[in-house]
């Protein structure tokens, strides 16, 4: 046996392997940019590889690695990054340059993942612009309004199913009874199926939704970096986040809908039938296809299930953190029905100011998205970092890093941070949610187009519940609020265990009116 040859071959396998992990590593030190030096193949992402760490504190961490420099380089495994610091050039490359940063970092390789790779947050260039300005008309405040008897059904029921839960399983996790809620309302408004979760949790849209849109699991973490880092691996693999018939299935129901409504006429309130009005008004061959609706609708369901849970989740906690608080919401529910003769309409609900407040600070806190990213499409040159510092070109194709959380959590910008304090937004809402420093839905074009659809399906679901509940902590609720290393959602360590109680005093809701009375 020739072992030298056998010596030679493994010594050239391993040096092809350092140069394939390490190609990109040299970038910021060339440059003189403040960064933690890499680690071959996992750059600075070993930590979290390695589950020591929360994706909020590896970020919080890196924005603070110089507080004086305008932007912070960092590798996403093989990815050379950008993190900006400086909110002129966020805004910059945000709102003003659009032109240079017009698309997002692709989550998955849409040739692997067709259905959620269509989805509006995954397109660029003119095919988003096109697809924004098709859904754009869907998403106003009096559109999400038309839907908010389809939600407030949905949360009547839940909120019934939690008033009458038997003492014994008045501890619970939060965490899997609010995908029940999202899933619900997901159906409903969307898909046009009514479906009561929590007495069928084996119901088929739940069950592929759990398949198909947490990404609170350390397996598809890494299924998703792998998307994001080496598509062509995922490719190779076929490493699919949705299942071929979980995306036939979804794709199957709004066909059906779509032709039985086109052939009878009939019409409902929700995000169906708000896609096939938009296709009406715009030219032949500019309309949204069939495939087209199914995919905006599943990233509805992607966007909404897992998330919107974990922020619901998260609000329920901090309530629960801060009685006094919650006392102040359920005064104000009360007193909003009282003066509305025991009816929760969409303009009594978003006049809610306390409400409004405790939901914002709470995304400013933890918010939904952690950073928001942007895709140079155009060379730009960045200012020096420092003083002395020379301009960064940042190339086409490179990816640029806003660190909302770290920014939320600035003493630079919010006086005692990391405290929660609704107060600040109930006095100050207007000024702080317009200064650029709370963007929990991202920022300027291409922010969440579904923000104000996210946020009704909060405080519809919190108004019912905290009618008619109190929420505790429990014995296993793990206080103050610690989160799973590893994961990119922020998702509680152990889940989200928390008490619920019957309020004494609560109010009745009609699921055909969202109407109600008083009950002792």
């Amino acid at each position: 046996m020739d072992y030298l040859s056998i010596v030679l071959s493994l010594v050239t396998v391993f040096v092809a392997f350092y140069y394939f992990t390490t190609r990109n590593h040299n970038l910021f030190k060339k440059h003189g940019i403040v960064h933690v030096p890499p680690t071959p193949l996992f750059g600075n992402m070993g930590s979290f590889a390695r589950r020591q760490i929360t994706m909020l504190d590896l970020i919080v961490k890196t924005y603070q690695l110089d507080p004086k420099a305008k932007y912070i380089g960092f590798y996403e495994f093989l990815t050379p990054i950008i993190v900006l610091r400086d909110l002129d050039l966020i805004k910059a490359v945000t709102m003003k340059n659009l032109e240079q940063f017009s698309d997002h970092r692709p989550l998955v390789n849409r040739k692997v993942d067709p259905m959620l790779g269509g989805a509006l947050f995954m397109l660029n260039g003119d095919q988003w612009k096109d697809h924004r300005n098709m859904l754009s008309p869907s998403f106003t405040s009096s559109k999400i309004k038309t839907m908010f008897k389809l939600m407030s059904e949905c949360a009547s029921r839940f909120a019934e199913h939690l008033s009458n839960l038997p003492e014994e399983q008045r501890e619970t996790e939060m965490k899997s009874l609010l995908t029940k809620y999202t899933n619900d309302v997901i159906a409903s408004c969307v898909y046009n199926v009514s479906i009561d979760s929590v007495k069928e949790p084996n119901n088929v849209f739940y069950v592929y939704g759990r398949i198909s849109t947490t990404m609170a699991t350390f397996k598809r973490s890494l299924l998703f970096l792998v998307h994001r880092n080496a598509p062509w691996l995922a490719e190779l693999l076929q490493l699919k986040v949705v299942d071929s018939h979980i995306a036939k299935f979804f794709y199957d129901q709004v066909a059906e809908t779509v032709e039985t409504r086109q052939r009878t006429g009939t019409r409902r309130s929700d995000i169906l039938q708000l896609f096939m009005d938009s296709n009406k008004k715009r030219e032949s061959g500019k309309e949204m296809t069939v495939q087209d609706m199914a995919n905006h609708a599943f990233s509805f369901f992607f966007g909404g299930f897992d998330t919107v849970a974990s922020q619901t989740c998260i609000v329920a906690h901090l309530l629960a953190e801060n009685p006094d608080v919650q006392e102040r919401v359920q005064q104000e529910i009360d007193e909003t029905l009282e003066n509305n003769n025991g009816e929760l309409t969409y303009e009594a609900m978003h006049g809610m100011k306390y409400l409004d407040a405790v939901i914002n600070e709470t995304l400013r806190l933890y918010p939904i998205a952690l950073f928001i990213d942007r895709l140079c499409v155009k060379d730009f040159e960045l200012p020096p970092a420092r003083p002395g510092d020379k301009p960064f070109t940042v190339k086409a194709g490179m990816n640029i890093w806003v660190p909302v959380i770290a920014i939320h959590q600035d003493s630079k910008y919010y006086e005692n941070p990391l405290k929660f304090d609704p107060g600040r937004f109930y006095e100050n809402n207007k000024t702080i949610t317009n200064s650029g420093v709370y963007m929990p839905f991202g920022l300027g074009p291409r922010m969440c187009i579904g923000n104000r659809f996210a946020l009704t399906e909060i405080k519809v679901l919190l108004c019912h519940v905290l009618a008619k509940c109190s929420i505790k902590l429990a014995p296993r609720t793990i206080t103050p609020l610690q989160f799973e290393k590893g994961v990119f959602n922020v998702t509680g360590k152990n889940g989200f265990w928390l008490a619920i109680e019957p309020r004494k005093s609560s109010y009745c809701f009609s699921t055909v009116s969202a109407s109600a009375v008083s009950c002792s």
